[in-house]
């Protein structure tokens, strides 16, 4: 019995020191789970305040760079000018200003280590620095800092941009002022779809395309032929070429001639046959109507009066004005030396290949023709992606125009052929595109090359952008014919150097010369110039026929007048054809005709500005800020007649089966995109009078002339847009200086750790 009771007692015994060890352990446990947490909490406090102390000596670098700022300026923003006078007192700008392809020292330190910023909480912030970078239209600007916590520091940098607003234009396939001349015979479809036909999965997945105009329109409701693929945004009047205002029923009632391919009105989406994937339509142009809510209705193929107050864009944003492609700091409407300045020190990227041929300023272009060969400006190119001086740029098959990234080009451009690679070129002066201009792509592929490079082009002028002959007239007349428009038959003819006629009116013989390369073919800028008569004797040429160029030049001219008028303050942009003339410039206002076509015409439609403003109640002290843009090539560069030379030499390489003129890319114009293309029935035109732009269009004032051969549906232009411009470089509005946050990031500590 005493053994068994030992062996219960030991049991026991055994029991209870298991029970005191699983509770020791379970104590211990909880005493390690309770210590861990308590770790673990310190550590997320700790993480938490030096996180929060990094950010709040951001906050201390930003108060000093965009809060005072807004307080100074009266509680609100200005320009980016305004901002930048501001910032150059505290900040100075690390951009290359010297150009010697370096980042020029520049920064700030605000807090320091001997002198450091105590939080509450007990953090301290012990180092604040801000670095300032400029590009074209705004400031970057990255604040460092360094806060401490119990021991333990904090690096975090935070990234912020003070600049112009985005502009969201390149999200259409046209945007304009004005639209008038190019809707006669156009069409505006998708590039995407277009890419995808023969694939029936892709059909109904492509998204309409947008076009819009921001002050007036002009429709011919029984001779226009148009066609979109998605909607017409339009501010301001819509008129007939009388000057007649049109309703929306008038407009809905023309779908023959101003019509809208069909889309979803849920989601946007292209309506397409489902067997041929053809688009549906066209349809009628029906207005959106205000809802319930008062506002327009989304997904109309049509707004008239579109709202300019964001938040009232109820079918999407539709920008209110053009800004500056290189950021107009004194508002004065010129590309100015420093404004320039800023984009050739901060563009980064290169041409490396095609024929580069510079012309520096105030020399001179002596070829006839373009050039075979590229000089030096092709090194400066290749390792800078600047040229400071006019430029020739050719791209063949062979050795296309290669492009990587951002190109600045401080003066004219003049332009053709094949283009590779992904890039923008940034052209301070006028861009004269003379001839196609298209992507070296594989064959049966859009912007992609055979060896899978992606191309893409973007040409920015800062000038204006003139595609193809924009100086010869249409035609000759004799000088008793006092018909506005010459006769057809003697039309100016593109493919004949030389052609004469002998012509008697009232008596009257004169030998007219209409060849391309006849005397008085070329725009003369002003009513004055002679011609011969039948023996050879010169005569006062008084019914001069002028450009197209010079016909939309007075209408713009006009629109400025009455912007002027409206607002004492509005600083206007008047055009004129060449500097050499600059009392030539000219206004054009005589209803029901839409356009002059000479100098002299009856009536007193055409008026020398000057003229005109004053019979306006206008004072001639206001043309004093008034901006003044011409045509010509700057300093005469490249004359007229070695334009004209290269101009005949594309279209003698044009087969006699016809090639449209055509061009890829993003075209954006600081001020007019020109472009005429001739008809081989009244000019003998191998282009058949027909352009296809395979991007986007996006300027102040458009003045195109394609007129092809007149008949109904005939397509002379054709414009697909290709979405992909959407990414290109951010346009921004420099008139309304905006602040945003972009990256933050914690940075590596002095020992590598985070």
């Amino acid at each position: 019995m005493t053994t068994i009771r030992r062996n219960q007692e030991g049991i026991a015994m055994m029991m209870v020191l298991l029970a005191i060890i699983i509770l020791a352990g379970a104590i211990t446990m909880v005493v390690s789970q309770v210590y861990g947490a308590k770790r673990a909490t310190d550590a997320a406090v700790r993480n938490m305040v030096l996180d929060e102390a990094c950010k709040a000596g951001i906050d201390i670098g930003i108060q000093q760079i965009w809060n005072q700022y807004v307080v100074g300026n009266g509680n609100t923003t200005g320009n980016l000018a305004s901002y930048r006078v501001f910032i150059n007192n505290f900040l100075p700008n690390t951009e290359d200003r010297d150009g010697n392809g370096t980042l020029d020292s520049g920064s700030r330190v605000l807090i320091t280590e001997s002198a450091p910023r105590q939080l509450a909480g007990g953090a301290v912030v012990t180092n604040l620095r801000i670095d300032r970078t400029d590009d074209m239209t705004g400031s970057n600007m990255t604040l460092t800092v360094t806060a401490q916590y119990n021991g333990e520091t904090r690096r975090a940098s935070q990234t912020v941009r003070v600049s112009g607003a985005p502009f969201t234009g390149f999200g259409f396939a046209v945007l304009a002022n004005n639209i008038n001349c190019i809707l006669c015979h156009a069409e505006f479809r998708a590039l995407d779809l277009e890419r995808s036909l023969g694939d029936p999965s892709t059909y109904g997945t492509f998204d309409r395309i947008k076009v819009a105009t921001l002050e007036s329109l002009l429709i011919r409701t029984t001779e226009a032929d148009s066609r979109f693929a998605g909607t017409v945004y339009t501010r301001g009047v819509i008129t007939n070429p009388s000057g007649t205002p049109l309703t929306a029923a008038q407009l809905a009632g023309c779908s023959g001639h101003f019509g809208m391919f069909g889309f979803n009105t849920t989601n946007g989406k292209l309506l397409q046959n489902p067997t041929t994937g053809e688009l549906v339509g066209p349809q009628p142009a029906v207005a959106g109507q205000p809802g319930p809510d008062g506002k327009l209705q989304q997904f109309a193929n049509f707004y008239m009066n579109y709202p300019d107050d964001p938040a009232l864009m109820t079918d999407g944003d539709v920008p209110t004005h053009f800004p500056a492609p290189f950021g107009d700091d004194n508002e004065n409407r010129y590309v100015d030396d420093d404004e320039f300045a800023r984009v050739m020190n901060t563009v980064s990227g290169s041409i490396t290949g095609g024929i580069a041929y510079g012309v520096p300023e105030g020399e001179f272009y002596s070829g006839n023709s373009l050039p075979a060969t590229p000089n030096t400006a092709l090194n400066d190119l290749t390792t800078t992606g600047t040229y400071n001086g006019n430029l020739v740029l050719v791209g063949t098959d062979e050795n296309p125009i290669r492009i990587d990234g951002n190109v600045a080009i401080n003066g004219d451009l003049v332009i053709k052929g094949k283009v590779k690679g992904w890039g923008q070129l940034f052209v301070r002066g006028n861009t004269y595109v003379v001839g196609d201009v298209t992507y070296a792509d594989a064959p049966g592929e859009f912007g992609r090359a055979a060896d899978g490079t992606e191309n893409g082009l973007a040409l920015v002028s800062g000038g204006s952008i003139l595609i193809g002959d924009y100086l010869t007239i249409r035609g000759k007349n004799h000088t008793q014919d006092t018909s506005k428009y010459p006769n057809r038959a003697y039309s100016i003819r593109c493919r004949e150097a030389n052609k004469t006629a002998n012509v008697t009116l009232n008596k009257v013989t004169q030998t007219l010369r209409y060849g391309y390369f006849d005397p008085g073919v070329i725009d003369p800028g002003r009513i004055e110039a002679t011609m011969l008569d039948a023996n050879g004797n010169p005569v006062t040429r008084t019914g001069q026929q002028f450009s197209f160029t010079t016909s939309e030049l007075m209408l713009f001219n006009n629109k400025e007048v009455s912007k002027m008028m409206q607002d004492p303050n509005y600083i206007p942009r008047f055009y004129g054809l060449r500097d050499s003339q600059p009392d030539a410039l000219y206004c054009y206002h005589h209803p029901p005709d839409e356009h002059a076509v000479r100098y002299d015409e009856s009536g007193g439609g055409v008026q020398n500005l000057v003229d005109y403003i004053v019979a306006r109640g206008v004072s001639p002290d206001r043309l004093n800020n008034a901006a003044f843009h011409y045509m010509n090539p700057r300093g005469n560069w490249i004359s007229e007649t070695t334009l004209r030379q290269i101009w005949w030499q594309d279209e003698q390489s044009r087969p006699s089966s016809g090639r449209r003129f055509q061009f890829d890319g993003l075209l954006y114009s600081n001020n007019a995109i020109f472009c005429i293309v001739r008809s081989r029935a009244r000019h003998g035109s191998y282009t058949d009078g027909k352009m296809t732009v395979r991007g986007a269009i996006i300027c102040p004032d458009l003045g195109v002339l394609t007129a092809g051969d007149g008949t109904y549906g005939n397509k002379s232009f054709l414009l697909y847009y290709d979405r992909r411009v959407q990414r290109f470089w951010s346009l921004e509005d420099t008139q309304q200086v905006a602040f945003r946050r972009l990256v933050y990031a914690n940075l590596p500590q002095q020992d590598g750790t985070t």
